[in-house]
Formats: structure tokens, sequence, C-alpha cells
């Protein structure tokens, strides 16, 4: 998760308006991601609670229609997918094919 969230602070300083999420018609850049996670972050810490909690409630902020998706196992196997997509240039990201979260 350290490195996920190392490669969207790197993406939002080069590139802040560069589409890092698309679920249906919602749109979010790598800068609005960041930023929505380093504010959950503070929050998160004052809590005890992890990074990777801060990132799920970022991104759950930035794309609300998350909420929407009928059922637990559907909602995480998406999440999962925008995760997958988030961090395709990781570890050099190979075998992994381009693709959209709809």
């Amino acid at each position: 998760m350290a490195e996920l969230l190392e490669d969207i602070r790197r993406r939002a300083e080069a590139t802040p308006r560069l589409v890092a999420v698309r679920l249906g018609e919602e749109v979010v850049s790598y800068g609005a991601l960041h930023e929505s996670i380093t504010s959950y972050e503070a929050v998160m810490d004052r809590h005890g609670m992890s990074q990777e909690a801060a990132f799920h409630a970022g991104l759950m902020h930035c794309v609300p229609a998350l909420t929407q998706i009928e059922g637990v196992a559907e909602r995480n196997r998406v999440t999962s997918e925008i995760v997958a997509w988030l961090g395709r240039g990781i570890d050099g990201g190979e075998g992994r094919h381009l693709r959209a979260v709809s």
C-alpha cells in the first residue's frame, strides 16, 4: 500500500489533472485523489488507523458511486479493480492489461 500511495503522490505532483480513476460518469484526477487521501491520513492517524484505511476513505470520498454498488462482494470487486488499475505501474506492471472500470 505504501508503494501505491507514493505512486499516487508522485503522479499528483507531476500531473495533478491526469485522470486516476473513472467509474461510470465520475472522473477523479490524481491531484484530487491525493488531496483526499492526505486529508484522511490525518484523521486516521489520530484514531490509530492505517494508511490503507485513509486510502479507502479518500477513494470513497472521491468516487461516491462506489457506495451505490449493490452488495459487498461486488463493491469489493470493483474497488479491487480500481486498486489494480492504480497500481498497474508498480513493480513493472508486467503481465497486466489496461482496462477501464465501469
